[in-house]
């Protein structure tokens, strides 16, 4: 009677002809004689058989079973397995090699412990020769022994990714056989074959022990690993990895609800499943050509769900959300009701961005809702929050890590909404709108200036907005006229609302009567931020100038702390290089009740911004009773319909100035400018902020927050965006190369240009018109 052999070595095999001699090779060169070598040729087409044939005959411990049709590895392995007269078995793929001493250290460790799973090292060796990658490093295998279920802890950790590579292990027969029991007899699976197999033994083995000898040549892109995503068939291929995680769900289920941990089996099992969700998606983006990805990914959706993919991809491969950005549905708020609201910002301050989401914090936490505020950079002043709002802070500056956090965080206060105030300032916002939605929670994406901002600063976050706009469940805007804009760019989830009055509005609120009208002299008033870009102080000098030109007794006081460029220190030598140093003068930041008598002692504000988004001191000022002069703004809503307000068109210092020297001569004019401007604050202040915001997390905002645009919408964001595409770069339409500007304005427009005429063809002849002027044609 022949004795059993210590090793059945199971080479499952399809179209190697190229490579299994090779693999035959190292595995009858064994030091260990007493094997058997089982290969399982798959129904192969090319030379396989004949080289199968012959080293059969060269070696009789080589057998050979041939599948009539192809089956897939996982079924080869089947019929090796069953076919294997030892305890033990290993497997080789036809593509790669043992080293000669690999029987021999596998079966020792298995004798001397006695365990159901021996892993051993490998060697990974590059398409170019080289060894020692990361993904070597990934592949070794845990070396301390375990038992019980600690030997599926080991091999599958939660929230790893999942290595399922069946040859880096050798194992008892039986746990390799009652693991196949479990499956249907029929099951294929072309695509990562093995890792269902590992699973079940897994959870099935008692016990486990390892060697560090790197016992296996594993030869990476050989197979179907590494290879370019060309065609959708290649695509197809990829994804297959998922279902063949998906096969084997109702044998975990089976396990796990015969086991003494089930919650153990069912968390490794989502775990592992997600893991190679995420290694597709990676997959897909960073080996589709060029015009590949959209339809890759699109049939990627149609295999799994597209929350999974998210979860997936964030938790395992974060680096794919930048791809995946661009490449997502949109989905609304929870169907669940919203309880927990997450506000996050770059830094806490106040005033500004801070100062809207600090009252958003107040209205929702009184409406019952919890609040949780967290800044994304370092240096935030938590002091600003009202009681009872807990603040976090993201430790980390790389987005991975950051992502990692985001996650937790959503987890740990069970977020429902998050309100992100921050898409005109990253470029990251939309990475985590994505683990957001991962964990359940939707992103209420809140712009605080005007939609042109982006084209005057030079940068594409406009164009990132309208591409990311599917990962967000409502954009917040500030005006009508922001609405028309992405409504016109086919973003249909888009609504404005004001901000919020701020606590000097509110303080203000007893505040009823006109002011005194000046007698012989104005007091002008400017306060904010000393900023040159948005705000143009330096123009409030200007403005000095044609005052006094005019022969208009004035002083105009400019509070506000330095920022970048511009200090009050050089404000001041401005101003006196200008012949206005004793009239225009910078005194910096005031606070409190000091700012309150700088208002209260002026006659007017005056504003010489070029774009906002909700210039909240013109709120504070006509809630003092202040008249407002200013250049044109049209798109505010402050400005609409308020008769406290005085414009001129941007950059007319002079008319400004007129249009504030007429105010002397004018008394009863000026009353009713004081009276318009508390009644406009009245009503900037009485909106019920709260019931609006109650209604943007459950998604119940009346639709006249978010209007169909018209032609004059669509007219007025053409002019504006042109206006801004050429101040971007400070230059006028009349300098020199006017037709080269031209070109880059109408480049910035076009996009909102053909969507307009898309929308509303009547507008042809304008754009025509306008494209001739800017000498684009």
């Amino acid at each position: 009677m022949t004795p059993r052999p210590l090793l059945s070595i199971v080479i499952p095999v399809s179209g190697d002809d190229a490579t299994v001699a090779t693999a035959l090779e190292s595995a009858i060169a064994q030091s260990l004689v007493d094997i058997e070598i089982i290969c399982v040729d798959d129904a192969s087409t090319d030379g396989t058989a004949g080289v199968l044939e012959r080293f059969r005959l060269r070696d009789p411990r080589v057998r050979v079973v041939r599948h009539e049709r192809n089956l897939s590895a996982f079924q080869a392995r089947r019929t090796g397995i069953l076919a294997a007269s030892a305890d033990r078995v290993m497997f080789l793929d036809g593509d790669d090699e043992l080293t000669p001493d690999a029987a021999a250290v596998a079966v020792a460790k298995a004798e001397e412990t006695d365990v159901d799973i021996v892993g051993f090292g490998v060697t990974v060796i590059e398409r170019d020769g080289r060894t020692g990658s990361p993904y070597e490093v990934r592949l070794q295998p845990p070396q301390h022994p375990h038992a019980g279920d600690d030997v599926l802890r080991a091999l599958f950790p939660v929230g790893k990714p999942a290595q399922g590579q069946l040859w880096r292990f050798l194992f008892r027969t039986s746990v390799l056989r009652e693991a196949y029991s479990l499956v249907p007899d029929d099951l294929v699976l072309p695509r990562i074959n093995d890792l269902p197999l590992l699973f079940l033994v897994a959870i099935l083995a008692e016990s486990y022990a390892a060697v560090p000898d790197k016992l296996y040549r594993y030869h990476f892109g050989r197979g179907g690993s590494g290879h370019r995503v060309d065609t959708l068939e290649r695509a197809r291929f990829y994804t297959g990895a998922i279902r063949s995680v998906d096969a084997i769900g109702s044998a975990v289920e089976a396990l796990a609800t015969a086991h003494a941990d089930p919650s153990l089996v069912r968390d490794t099992y989502a775990s592992v499943r997600f893991s190679i969700i995420g290694y597709v998606c990676f997959q897909l983006v960073e080996h589709s050509d060029e015009g590949m990805l959209d339809g890759a990914l699109a049939h990627l959706h149609t295999v799994v769900s597209g929350p999974d993919i998210i979860h997936a991809a964030a938790r395992f491969y974060p680096a794919t959300l930048k791809a995946l950005r661009f490449h997502t549905t949109w989905q609304g708020l929870p169907d669940r009701p919203a309880r927990s609201i997450l506000l996050v910002t770059s830094t806490l301050r106040t005033g500004g961005v801070s100062a809207v989401l600090t009252s958003q914090a107040r209205y929702l936490h009184e409406a019952g809702y919890r609040v949780t505020v967290v800044a994304r950079n370092g240096g935030s002043d938590a002091t600003v929050l009202p009681a009872g709002i807990p603040f976090v802070e993201l430790t980390s500056r790389r987005l991975p890590a950051q992502l990692t956090q985001w996650a937790e965080i959503c987890r740990a206060h069970e977020v429902d909404v998050v309100i992100d105030h921050q898409l005109l300032y990253t470029d990251t916002w939309p990475e985590f709108a994505l683990v957001a939605r991962a964990e359940g929670a939707a992103t209420i994406g809140w712009l605080h200036n005007f939609v042109a901002r982006p084209v005057y600063d030079g940068n594409d976050r406009l164009t990132l907005i309208e591409r990311c706009s599917p990962t967000l469940a409502q954009l917040i805007t500030l005006s009508p006229l922001d609405v028309a804009y992405f409504r016109l760019r086919g973003i249909e989830n888009v609504a404005y609302l004001p901000n919020p009055p701020s606590p000097l509005m509110l303080e203000s609120a007893a505040r009823t009567g006109a002011k005194t009208p000046p007698s012989d002299r104005l007091e002008l008033v400017w306060w904010g931020r000393l900023e040159q870009r948005t705000k143009q102080v330096r123009e409030l000098v200007e403005v000095g100038v044609q005052l006094r030109a005019l022969g208009v007794p004035f002083t105009l006081r400019i509070v506000g702390p330095d920022w970048d460029d511009v200090t009050a220190k050089r404000l001041n030598a401005l101003a006196r290089r200008r012949g206005v140093g004793d009239a225009v003068v910078a005194v910096g930041p005031l606070r409190g009740a000091a700012l309150v008598s700088a208002i209260d002692s002026a006659d007017a504000f005056v504003s010489t911004s070029i774009i906002e988004g909700y210039q909240l001191t013109i709120a504070e000022a006509q809630a003092r009773g202040l008249p407002v002069f200013m250049y044109e703004l049209p798109w505010l809503t402050l400005v609409q319909d308020n008769q406290g307000v005085v414009a001129v068109p941007q950059g007319d210092a002079r008319g400004l100035a007129a249009r504030l020297a007429e105010t002397l001569a004018d008394p009863e004019g000026y009353r009713q400018l004081s009276l318009a401007s508390v009644d406009a604050a009245r009503r900037a202040r009485d909106q019920d902020f709260a019931q609006l915001y109650r209604e943007v997390v459950t998604g119940e905002l009346s639709p006249m927050y978010s209007p169909e645009p018209t032609l004059d919408d669509a007219g007025r964001l053409l002019g504006l965006l042109v206006f801004f595409a050429q101040r971007a770069d400070g230059r006028s339409v009349s300098s020199a190369d006017s037709s080269t500007w031209g070109q880059r304005a109408w480049q910035s427009a076009a996009p909102l240009g053909r969507a307009t005429l898309r929308r509303i063809p009547g507008l042809q002849p304008l754009a025509h018109r306008a494209k001739g002027w800017l000498g684009a044609r």
